[in-house]
């Protein structure tokens, strides 16, 4: 799904510039018979530290307010429950309609990456309640590089399923993938094979990967496999997370076809010159291009479910709709 980072570019530029810089893989600590190494852990042990969190206007035009460290902190917004990570929104509090919208969380790592294999594991993500759209995700927009996005779960309302995506630079050559020869699970999502378009190259994740089936299922774990040759993403449901990445010792080669796979010679695109490093983000937005307009009429039967004709009007005056909007992180690990 296009998140519109590209048309919000220069409202932040140069607050990326000043708050962003190339993680130190000198940190690696464990040796795997994969070849990868441990090069950061993200936990409750560090999370305030090394996350920055935004109170700016959204990007994506949803209805929310997000909220600073600090705020969110005072809110309950965001907390470690049980060694945890907890970050959620505001389901107290009916919103005024001359505000920006409902409290919530926008995080980005402090630090960049590039290349690797990235593996997030939650115990909870955004319940698939009405009105919300959340996402985890990896996204380049600096001054004078190209713009990359790389969607890693990423679904809207009542949705069964959440959505993989790569979103390239209109400015370069097109981003290609014909996601037909090469082994994947996901279907693409509505035909949709060039990155740099509104859709994205974007596949359909599985049933019950997002949402409410997500958590139904305790959880489990996205990853990320990175190189210059491909981007490939997995999902696990608790039960079926290998046995390698709950030891430490993540090897990609012996795991199942991932849910999707955008090979460069499958049609042609320069992973490098395309996505280039990446910071690492956490939201929980409202309405928005997705689950408001038509994401609330046509795509979704939420009009209808909640007998409210609009999701801004949904989302401000419903705070009980959104008791189960939290992300619970276990941990976020980089390996290289």
């Amino acid at each position: 799904m296009r998140r519109l980072f590209y048309e919000a570019k220069s409202y932040h530029q140069s607050w990326f510039l000043s708050r962003h810089w190339s993680l130190s893989f000198a940190l690696a600590t464990c040796s795997l018979a994969s070849g990868f190494k441990l090069a950061k852990s993200y936990d409750a042990s560090n999370w305030f530290d090394s996350f920055t969190y935004h109170n700016r206007d959204d990007p994506i035009h949803g209805t929310v307010d997000y909220v600073n460290l600090t705020d969110a902190q005072n809110l309950g917004l965001t907390k470690i429950v049980n060694g945890q990570v907890y970050m959620g929104a505001d389901s107290q509090s009916v919103v005024p309609s001359n505000s920006r919208g409902r409290k919530s969380i926008w995080v980005t790592s402090k630090e960049d990456f590039n290349h690797g294999l990235l593996v997030g594991d939650f115990a909870h993500v955004p319940a698939s309640d009405c009105g919300v759209w959340p996402g985890f995700w990896a996204i380049r927009e600096e001054l004078n590089a190209p713009y990359g996005e790389i969607d890693i779960l990423e679904y809207f309302s009542d949705s069964p399923h959440g959505y993989i995506t790569l979103h390239s630079d209109p400015k370069l050559p097109d981003c290609v993938f014909k996601q037909s020869s090469y082994g994947q699970t996901g279907e693409v999502n509505q035909g949709s094979t060039s990155c740099s378009g509104d859709i994205g190259c974007s596949t359909v994740g599985p049933d019950n990967g997002a949402g409410t089936g997500f958590n139904a299922a305790q959880g489990g774990v996205y990853a990320m496999d990175w190189t210059s040759e491909y981007i490939k993403i997995w999902h696990f449901a608790r039960s079926e997370v290998p046995a390698d990445i709950t030891a430490g010792t993540p090897n990609p080669s012996k795991w199942r076809l991932p849910n999707a796979n955008f090979a460069s010679n499958d049609g042609g695109c320069d992973l490098d010159s395309n996505f280039p490093p990446q910071t690492i983000y956490f939201d929980t937005t409202f309405c928005g291009s997705m689950a408001g307009g038509k994401g609330w009429t046509d795509w979704s039967d939420c009009s209808k479910k909640t007998g409210v004709p609009t999701c801004d009007e949904f989302v401000r005056k419903h705070p009980e709709a959104f008791h189960n909007a939290y992300w619970l992180v276990n941990s976020v690990k980089i390996y290289q």
